[in-house]
Formats: structure tokens, C-alpha cells, sequence
């Protein structure tokens, strides 16, 4: 067995995609609702949990994203893991970031709407923001959690979506 891409360079946008695009990650949704606008959500795949003790989670945004500033502006955010059953959820708000009243939500702790039919949901109130090359890191302090247990995660790997094998 060997490498394909062995002496690409890692600045290569391409290579280095096709790289990560290996890791298998879930599909999250990142709700918030800045006072005076409307709720919003975007797809999003790069969030972690960082700590137990305090509760704490990021993700991750591009610096150039229209949404970037509604999240900064609302000081909070809900990560909504989705189910295998949401690729149509991922899909829409990969591009249209307006939460409408055909998506059912209902508002936790920090404020942020929570999508009621994710999988599992961090609520997060926001503690900081980091650099992160082109990407902006978003750390949350988690204030309340909640995860259903009759679904699968909706997975992506290799530029498509994906389901655990049974």
C-alpha cells in the first residue's frame, strides 16, 4: 500500500482537502439569534468538545463568512449534531442561513435556537474567539446539553455524505 499524495505540497488547497476530506466527521448545524434579527444556522462540520470541567466546545468559521458577524453580535451559539435522516437540513443551510418557521425550533439557556429534531444539541453561551488562519475559532461555554438515542449521526467523508455500518 502506498500514498497517493505523497509529494504534494500542503499549501496545495487541493491535496490538503483531499487529505481531511479522510476523516469521517459528523454534520452539525450552528444556530443563533442576534438581538434585533432573525434566528439563523449554517452547516457546519469543524466543532469539537475542548473540556468536561468547565463544559466547553468550538467551532470553527471562515473569517470571510456573511454569518460570521451574526454569531459574534449574539454571543451564543447551539450546536445541532444532525441525524442520518438531515442531509437535507445540511444542504440548506450550506447556503440559505435563514431559520424559517418550516424548521422547528424551541430557544435553551444561552438563547440560540435549538433544532428539535438534531440528534444532539450543545447550547453555548460565547467565551472568545481565536485566529485561526483564514478560519475563526468560536469557543463556547456549554449551559445545557441534550441528545435523542433512536437515530444515527449523519456522517461525512469524501466530499458526500455517509451512515455507520450496521
Amino acid at each position: 500500500m502506498s500514498f497517493i499524495e505523497t509529494r504534494r505540497n500542503p499549501d496545495d488547497p487541493a491535496a490538503f482537502k483531499a487529505t481531511f476530506g479522510r476523516f469521517a466527521t459528523g454534520v452539525s448545524i450552528v444556530t443563533c439569534h442576534p438581538e434585533g434579527e432573525g434566528p439563523m444556522g449554517v452547516t457546519i462540520n469543524s466543532m469539537t468538545s475542548v473540556s468536561l470541567d468547565p463544559a466547553l466546545a468550538l467551532f470553527c468559521l471562515d473569517e470571510g463568512a456573511k454569518s460570521l458577524p451574526h454569531f459574534l453580535r449574539a454571543g451564543h451559539f447551539a450546536l445541532n449534531i444532525l441525524a442520518e435522516d438531515q442531509a437535507d437540513l445540511s444542504n440548506r443551510f450550506a447556503g440559505n442561513h435563514a431559520l424559517g418557521d418550516d424548521v422547528p425550533t424551541e430557544t435553551w439557556d444561552s438563547g440560540a435556537p435549538v433544532l428539535r429534531s438534531a440528534l444532539s444539541v450543545a447550547d453555548c453561551v460565547l467565551l472568545d474567539t481565536y485566529g485561526g488562519g483564514d478560519h475563526v475559532i468560536l469557543l463556547g461555554r456549554v449551559v445545557r446539553v441534550g441528545y435523542r438515542e433512536d437515530a444515527a449521526p449523519l456522517l461525512y467523508y469524501g466530499g458526500g455524505y455517509g451512515k455507520l455500518a450496521p
